[in-house]
């Protein structure tokens, strides 16, 4: 009987469809050297070892430090290794609700960036 490898092909072409999709639709998010000012900022809400990147990007998407009034971050731990393998910047701006949230992976390359509660990526309306 043939169904088993016809359903396992079926699921792996799904799969595969998924995938590129998603992939085409993740892109990096615009990054720019970090300005000091935004930096210092994300360093008084928090002492992460990802600021540096977290503030490259929102230099890039052309937050400025006055906009910023929070952050806090997810972490996504490995609980084989107790790693870190994915970081979330949850960054609050005043003149909007929610937040926007900017994806870092284990060494705090930027992955993408989105708005989430009711924000707004900057520029987008």
């Amino acid at each position: 009987m043939n169904t088993p490898k016809i359903a396992a092909a079926g699921a792996a072409g799904a799969l595969t469809l998924l995938v590129s999709a998603c992939a085409s639709v993740i892109s990096p998010p615009p990054v720019a050297q970090p300005d000091p000012a935004v930096l210092s900022t994300l360093e008084r809400y928090s002492a992460a070892e990802c600021n540096p990147q977290t503030a490259a990007v929102l230099t890039g998407m052309h937050v400025p430090a006055g906009d910023i009034r929070g952050l806090s971050y997810g972490l996504y731990r490995d609980e084989f290794r107790d790693a870190i393998v994915r970081w979330d910047a949850w960054v609050y701006l005043k003149d909007q609700p929610g937040a926007l949230v900017v994806t870092l992976d284990e060494d705090c390359r930027p992955i993408q960036a989105y708005a989430r509660g009711g924000a707004t990526l900057p520029g987008s309306r």
